[in-house]
């Protein structure tokens, strides 16, 4: 790939980064869509994280997208924020135009796509539980709502952090979400009045793919499951919903949704997605398999 004076960048930056296929699908898009432009993974510890990206403001990049653990605490350097943001209180893509930074929330539109386009299910009218309370939940869960999700049980381990997402939600819908701690018996209790569950924690990524929320033995058939995790593919809880009957969704859509909005965003031009997709799963399957 050339790399000139005109070349526009673009970056993910989070920590740690490990395994990320962001950088393999975003490049692959842009040799698809003929664009002088280079995506790269840009490892930033929290103390370094603001300055990295008033850096990237002043060096022309694009925009960058931002992971694990900054979605929320970036949000307070944005100029502007999209609704998407604003209503999620988290930011996963950032926007770099005129002087100005500009955070919009595609994780929670890549999940419902991904949802709706994959799943073959529709969130409108649905009972949703969500695991995790943090920047990815906020995103997924604010989307849902968005769509047409009728009732929310909002799960964490910190019920501080639990509480206030769904304080959130109620805000802008009364009475749509309610708070729980991560327990056994929270679960069992949210699950007897829950269509679709998402897993919007890191619990069960590469490298501690051994990571569970809850006891999958608590899933009916009825239940959609869907983990926002993509490395592996086939986490411990997709492993065991599907030995419940249940049907899943695994993470990699998601993930190419968000990235393909995120592209959308920062040139004002059509992602070629099936050529994100292939990119994606390539880079996935050939790392090391998990045991």
């Amino acid at each position: 790939m050339p790399i000139s004076a005109n070349t526009r960048p673009a970056a993910l930056i989070g920590w740690p980064l490990g395994h990320s296929a962001s950088a393999v699908m975003h490049n692959d898009a842009y040799a698809e869509m003929g664009l002088d432009a280079l995506y790269i993974p840009v490892p930033a510890e929290p103390s370094r994280m603001a300055g990295i990206v008033g850096s990237m403001a002043a060096m022309g990049f694009m925009g960058c997208n931002v992971t694990i653990p900054h979605k929320v605490a970036v949000k307070e350097l944005m100029d502007e924020l999209h609704p998407s943001a604003s209503e999620s209180g988290a930011v996963n893509t950032v926007l770099f135009k005129e002087g100005r930074k500009i955070g919009y929330n595609t994780d929670g539109t890549g999940f419902v796509r991904a949802l709706r386009e994959r799943g073959g299910v529709d969130p409108r009218g649905k009972r949703c539980l969500v695991v995790g309370a943090g920047g990815a939940a906020r995103g997924v869960a604010s989307a849902l709502a968005i769509a047409g999700g009728a009732k929310f049980y909002i799960v964490n381990r910190s019920l501080e952090k639990a509480e206030s997402l769904a304080g959130d939600m109620n805000a802008r819908r009364v009475g749509i979400a309610e708070a729980m701690a991560l327990d056994d018996a929270s679960i069992e209790r949210a699950l007897a009045d829950t269509d679709i569950v998402v897993q919007a924690t890191s619990l069960g990524m590469w490298p501690a793919v051994d990571g569970l929320a809850f006891d999958t033995s608590l899933l009916s058939p009825r239940h959609f499951v869907c983990d926002i995790v993509y490395n592996p593919r086939e986490t411990r809880l997709l492993r065991g919903a599907a030995a419940r009957g249940c049907r899943t969704l695994d993470g990699m859509w998601m993930l190419v949704y968000q990235g393909a909005e995120a592209v959308r965003i920062w040139t004002g031009e059509t992602p070629p997605v099936e050529v994100m997709a292939a990119g994606c799963e390539k880079f996935l399957n050939d790392l090391p398999k998990h045991k």
